[in-house]
């Protein structure tokens, strides 16, 4: 199973009686439908079907398809934050080489993939935030962790004294808010123009304020 932030998602079924694997796949299954063609059109029985689960353990994993949203938040789109996004951060030298590079990489898989299905985290946030406060809260909490690993990136940079004058958090979120908001463009247009342009951008505001 891969799980890609960019939204190429590939799952492979195996048949298990290993109850963990059949949750894994009840999961993994209902993140694809969810990321592709939303929380609120994809009905149960097609995601048991997706699954190649039965009934019965649909019902004993999931009793409801609410317990399925909020594990395929917890478990997969919290997860594709963490491998797209803030481990980069942590692993690159600077912030400004790490987002360039995500955006380099998640072009090229789009790229590769031939479509663009958005972003899990915003396509969720858009359609099940007004309907469910703990979906809410939990989508909330991992736009925090986001924002709060690029402002850590930030912060530490200006601890290195590679750059100066600016406002860590804020910038975080500017951050979040262009890729965001240049994701969904480029699923309307099925198009990475959007985060190409956007790329160039970030990095031309970046070199000059760590100038």
């Amino acid at each position: 199973m891969l799980i890609a932030f960019s939204g190429t998602i590939m799952i492979e079924h195996k048949r298990t009686n290993d109850p963990q694997a059949v949750r894994r796949r009840i999961v993994d299954a209902a993140y694809q439908a969810f990321v592709t063609q939303g929380y609120l059109a994809t009905g149960m029985s097609e995601l048991r079907a997706r699954a190649s689960v039965s009934g019965g353990a649909m019902a004993h994993h999931f009793p409801a398809k609410r317990e399925l949203g909020l594990a395929v938040i917890h478990d997969r789109v919290a997860e594709a934050v963490r491998h797209t996004w803030i481990e980069p951060l942590r692993a690159c030298s600077d912030a400004p080489t790490a987002i360039d590079r995500i955006f380099t990489d998640i072009i090229a898989e789009l790229s590769r993939n031939g479509s663009v299905s958005g972003c899990p985290l915003n396509n969720m946030a858009m359609e099940v935030s007004r309907h469910d406060e703990e979906m809410q809260e939990a989508l909330g909490a991992i736009f925090d962790a986001w924002e709060k690993a690029l402002s850590a990136r930030f912060q530490e940079d200006i601890r290195l004294k590679r750059v100066d004058g600016i406002q860590p958090d804020s910038l975080a979120t500017l951050i979040i808010a262009a890729y965001s908001g240049s994701m969904a463009m480029a699923k309307a247009n099925q198009d990475t123009r959007p985060l190409v342009n956007c790329q160039a951008e970030l990095a031309a505001l970046l070199a000059a304020k760590y100038a």
